[in-house]
């Protein structure tokens, strides 16, 4: 709900119950935006800086409440408002855009005090911000390509960054300065490419690069590295590991323990409690798959060694599909030992690795319009640390094995760009059809609000519904009760973003081409929303 219809319905109440509103309007310079929690009020309230010359103060307030904080003094609306703190621009990627890229790559981190964000860039660069009034504390150059991801170590000392370039560095930064403490170097083990022609603009995806990157609470980093590449016209070839480095740099394990896989790993989930990494397995190399690998499907690790633990590997879901493929719908429930694993076929699964039943979860699975087969996929997951489990699927598709003419689907799958959430038992908990294509799910940390992404429509060509939108995880409602409040940004985000219990959402915006093709609108930058 916007301010002025916030305040409108305010006056309206308070007429209704026989009382009078404020006798003249509120100057601008005095004006609160009321946030979910707290205020953005004028300078020297007592409050916390923020961008945009404003003070964070946070104090509880109730609809048609009058309220006063330092110099400012305001109606709160019905509802809260969310807006941006602050942005700081990113660089220049128009002229990619204007030739098809329409993701720019872009990692986003909360540091553990949540004083400060890291943010690697699809242009090479990693920066720091101070994360209230996204001051530039330290900005480096790192990459020829891209900064696949940023995380920080538990002390706030020492930030990792991985690149996708073609040497795919991993970096231990200093974080006052951005100077390397040590690196390593993927390409070692998983060879390299040469940097694509500037005509060839997702090239850039050939070369090597660390796809996972997460720090344990002991202090150790795992890191998932990949490489699939094209080795003349007709050929391509993959290679991969996972290895458990020490702070140091070292490496403690790696899977395989024999050397690289010829296959794709891209996005592991990690259950420190339980000691288990569960890692999606995918394959696009040519020639026939390797015989002790469970390609397709999901391969769990024990996290101390990397050794084997458990595989899964679900049938085609033929005739559409000839094989299964996984994004980022995977993780492993510590509790009840199950893994879930989400599909581009429109199938989310959950297994037990004591060998039960496979629970089958019919999200985005094809259908039939006229004549023409229609699905789904199932783009990210999560388990909840009941046991419960929210995904979402993405927009309709024609499945990648269909022999069908047509281009794009007839019509729109019933179950397409939808969150859902299930209870430990697999019952529906509810669902929430999205406007805006969801650009991934972000979960707080304590695990009582979920983000989504907001990207551009395919039904039409608003731009009044990009950015976040925060949903209540605990307690009872409907998916659309359930919707808290909604962030709005200029520009499209980027699926990988990240949500602090205070509140704050860190969100990279990326520019995004008009409803001719023709103009680039947006900036790319990285954007903080409260």
């Amino acid at each position: 709900m916007n301010r002025t219809l916030s305040h409108t319905l305010v006056a309206g109440l308070a007429l209704a119950a026989g009382c009078s509103g404020p006798s003249e309007p509120t100057p601008e310079a005095a004006r609160l935006t009321f946030l979910r929690g707290g205020v953005l009020a004028p300078p020297g309230s007592g409050g916390r800086a923020v961008g945009g010359d404003r003070e964070w103060v946070e104090r509880g307030w109730t609809p048609g409440e009058e309220v006063v904080v330092g110099t400012g003094r305001d109606t709160a609306p019905v509802q809260p408002e969310c807006v941006a703190l602050f942005s700081t621009d990113l660089g220049d990627v128009d002229s990619l855009v204007s030739r098809g890229v329409s993701t720019p790559g872009t990692s986003v981190a909360w540091s553990p005090d949540g004083a400060r964000l890291a943010v690697g860039s699809y242009v090479g660069e990693v920066l720091v911000l101070d994360g209230w009034t996204g001051a530039v504390i330290a900005r480096r150059k790192l990459a020829e390509t891209m900064v696949k991801r940023v995380a920080w170590a538990a002390d706030g000392a020492t930030l990792y960054a991985a690149e996708q370039s073609p040497d795919a560095f991993v970096h231990a930064l200093d974080v006052a300065d951005l100077t390397s403490r040590w690196t390593f170097r993927v390409a070692d083990e998983l060879e390299t490419s040469p940097p694509p022609p500037e005509t060839d603009i997702y090239g850039v995806f050939t070369l090597p690069a660390a796809y996972g990157l997460k720090v344990l609470g002991d202090g150790d980093l795992i890191v998932a590295g990949n490489h699939a590449w094209p080795v003349g016209d007709d050929a391509k070839r993959n290679l991969a590991r996972v290895y458990r480095l020490s702070p140091a740099g070292e490496v403690l394990a790696a899977f395989p323990a024999t050397g690289p896989a010829d296959a794709s790993f891209r996005y592991p989930r990690i259950d420190e409690d339980s000691g288990m990494l569960a890692l999606p397995i995918g394959r696009s190399a040519t020639g026939p798959d390797p015989s002790d690998l469970p390609i397709d499907g999901v391969q769990v690790l024990n996290l101390a060694d990397l050794t084997p633990r458990f595989s899964y590997v679900p049938a085609p879901l033929t005739p559409h599909f000839k094989r299964a493929y996984m994004w980022e719908a995977i993780d492993v429930h510590s509790a009840s030992g199950r893994v879930l694993a989400g599909f581009g076929d429109g199938r989310a699964l959950v297994v037990p690795m004591d060998g039960g039943e496979v629970a089958t979860l019919e999200l985005g699975t094809p259908v039939v319009s006229g004549g023409v087969p229609v699905a789904a996929s199932v783009g990210w997951g999560h388990f909840l640390a009941d046991g419960s489990l929210v995904v979402n699927t993405g927009r309709s598709n024609i499945p990648w094995g269909s022999d069908v003419a047509a281009s794009r689907p007839p019509s729109a799958h019933p179950g397409e760009n939808t969150l859902w959430a299930f209870g430990p038992d697999g019952a529906p908990l509810w669902s929430r059809r999205a406007g805006p294509s969801i650009q991934g799910l972000s979960v707080s940390p304590n695990g009582r609000r979920l983000v989504v992404g907001g990207g551009p429509r395919e039904s039409d060509h608003r731009r009044d519904l990009f950015g976040a939108f925060v949903l209540r995880l605990d307690g009872d409602g409907s998916g659309d009760e359930r919707l808290e409040v909604s962030c709005p940004t200029e520009s499209p985000v980027f699926f990988d973003h990240d949500v602090l219990d205070d509140g704050r959402i860190a969100v990279a915006e990326v520019p995004y081409k008009d409803e001719t093709g023709g103009k680039v609108l947006g900036e790319y930058r990285v954007t903080v929303l409260r």
